[in-house]
């Protein structure tokens, strides 16, 4: 039992300590404030639009090498900022609203502007500077300042233990002009199903004709038959009155005379004796009578025998 309770124990702990290695965030190394932080972005935000207003400074700032007294990454935010009218619209104010996330060992800084055409969102983030600070610090300690007014000078020349690494610049829409969008997006995305639907359809109600366009034994066969069918039907008077016709009859000859509709015989009883009387004298080589019976009748020559 103890051995139960003591795994149960032990395993608790394990799941809450790896619980807490993947909650646990670094945390910055420098100190700061958000309201600290979001004045700067909009003072360095000021500062960089107004250098690309200026067409020679902006031509200076943006040479293939890097201008002397200027870092790259201030020739890279002045790049960015370049674009903010493209994409944005002539800026007009800040919303004075910002957010703040602290992302491993920096801080990122997010302030929106109002622009003509939509809202901006700028992005900065903020990294450790505090070699360049404690230096200065220290040189300031040195000449006979104390620790207060050493800072204070700092802060007036606009160094701090931390420093903007990078500027982003993108449109913040909001949640009307997502929906319209959204809509916008579906709307294109129905229509282009329907129509691939409808060509699709299209295509199918063709597939019957594939078949007669590749048999060609079919076609040929359904033609031959067309043309009989043509022709029997230009030829069915005249193999009507052909059929009236009397057929020619040998002389001597027996014929008898039937109904066509119902096929009965309508000779009389003498005529059928006739009939019979000639059937037998051909059966003995006597002359020949051609006789069509319906009936089917067959005269044979009977012999009797004497015992």
């Amino acid at each position: 039992m103890k051995k139960k309770l003591l795994l149960i124990v032990s395993m608790l702990a394990v799941t809450f300590a790896l619980a807490g290695c993947g909650t646990a965030k670094k945390t910055v190394e420098f100190e700061y404030t958000n309201e600290e932080l979001a004045q700067i972005v909009q003072d360095k935000s000021d500062e960089y639009m107004y250098y690309v207003s200026i067409d020679e400074f902006y031509a200076y700032a943006t040479q293939p090498e890097t201008p002397v007294g200027l870092a790259e990454s201030e020739k890279e935010a002045i790049q960015v900022f370049s674009k903010l009218e493209d994409e944005c619209g002539e800026f007009i104010s800040y919303t004075g609203e910002y957010e703040a996330e602290v992302i491993d060992d920096s801080v990122v800084i997010s302030i929106f502007a109002k622009c003509a055409d939509e809202e901006a969102e700028i992005k900065a983030t903020f990294v450790g500077n505090l070699e360049e600070y404690n230096f200065q610090k220290y040189y300031l300690l040195e000449n006979g300042y104390d620790e207060a007014t050493a800072k204070e000078m700092l802060k007036s020349n606009k160094i701090y233990p931390y420093k903007i690494s990078e500027f982003e610049i993108s449109a913040n829409q909001t949640l009307s002009a997502k929906m319209k969008a959204a809509g916008i997006n579906t709307i294109i995305g129905m229509g282009i199903v329907f129509i691939v639907l409808i060509f699709i359809s299209f295509i199918i109600s063709l597939l019957k004709y594939v078949p007669m366009l590749l048999d060609k034994e079919t076609r040929e066969a359904r033609k031959a038959e067309k043309a009989k069918k043509t022709a029997e039907e230009n030829g069915e008077d005249k193999t009507s009155a052909e059929e009236t016709k009397s057929e020619p009859v040998q002389t001597g000859a027996i014929v008898d005379i039937v109904n066509t509709e119902t096929g009965v015989s309508v000779m009389d009883d003498s005529q059928l004796v006739a009939v019979i009387t000639a059937a037998i004298a051909a059966s003995e080589g006597q002359t020949a009578v051609i006789y069509p019976s319906n009936d089917k009748l067959v005269a044979r020559k009977v012999r009797r025998i004497k015992r």
